[in-house]
């Protein structure tokens, strides 16, 4: 009876091995974990999956390789070489400025003189009158560098007269170009001769009463182009446009008028 009482109640090996397995956890197999002596199976490439991206550690990507492309070179080594023209530039003109101290030509219309200024009757009725005129006109010009000179081509000179509605261009005429060294002062005498100008009736008359009151206005253009010369070489050349005038007769008497000069069609500079 004992020895039955023991059989049955003391367990065997098997049962305690069970239970050991069923009071431990179950461990889980790693990612690529292959049991030892499970057999080789051969891969198949067809079948094989790659595994997601998340079970697989950063490290183990391969870096790509930046490869920079022509069109990027070509553009970056554009920029770089323009940003080197510019700078070169800049210093150059700061260089320039320092050393010569530059400043602009003042010019200034001087004096306005009309020696003939008639009106003959043209056809009957037609309510158009000749003009006949003799004018001279002074500009002043001033170069205040002290080592810089000016060079002025041949500029072609217009005079207009009147105002509002009532302005009256007279012939234009050319003058020659000269040059004007550091310090000097150059006055340029622009004769303008009008025959036979037809000018209507009501203008006419304005423009007779304004020069008998000498509040006629007058006005001077000059077209030419300038260059700046160091010594014998100039330096650069660019053209202008000289606005001279908008005052009457009576103020020109006491004192010149200034000019303005307009560069590349957009600039305007204050002499």
């Amino acid at each position: 009876m004992e020895k039955n009482r023991d059989h049955t109640t003391s367990p065997t090996g098997n049962e305690e091995m069970e239970a050991e397995k069923f009071l431990k956890p179950v461990l889980q197999k790693p990612p690529g974990y292959r049991e030892p002596h499970a057999p080789l199976e051969t891969p198949n490439t067809s079948s094989r999956r790659r595994p997601p991206k998340h079970m697989i550690p950063p490290s183990f990507y391969p870096e790509k390789k930046r490869r920079w492309s022509r069109c990027r070179v070509f553009c970056c080594s554009c920029c770089i070489t323009v940003a080197i023209v510019i700078l070169l530039l800049v210093l150059t003109v700061s260089v320039f400025f320092l050393r010569y101290s530059p400043r602009l030509p003042v010019v200034r219309l001087a004096s306005f003189r009309v020696t003939d200024f008639n009106f003959s009757r043209g056809k009957a009725d037609d309510g158009l009158s000749q003009l006949t005129a003799k004018t001279t006109a002074k500009l002043d010009f001033r170069n205040p560098n002290g080592k810089l000179r000016y060079y002025y081509g041949d500029a072609d000179v217009a005079v207009r007269v009147g105002d509002g509605d009532f302005e009256t261009s007279l012939e234009s005429t050319k003058v020659k170009g000269f040059l004007e060294k550091p310090g000097n002062r150059t006055v340029v005498i622009v004769p303008i001769n009008v025959k036979g100008q037809q000018v209507d009736d009501l203008t006419v008359k304005r423009l007779r009463a304004e020069m008998k009151s000498k509040k006629l206005v007058v006005k001077v253009t000059v077209k030419t182009k300038v260059g700046l010369a160091v010594g014998r070489r100039t330096i650069v050349t660019v053209g202008i446009s000289l606005s001279c005038g908008g005052v009457t007769l009576q103020t020109l008497d006491k004192q010149m008028a200034k000019c303005t000069i307009t560069m590349l069609k957009w600039i305007t500079l204050h002499s």
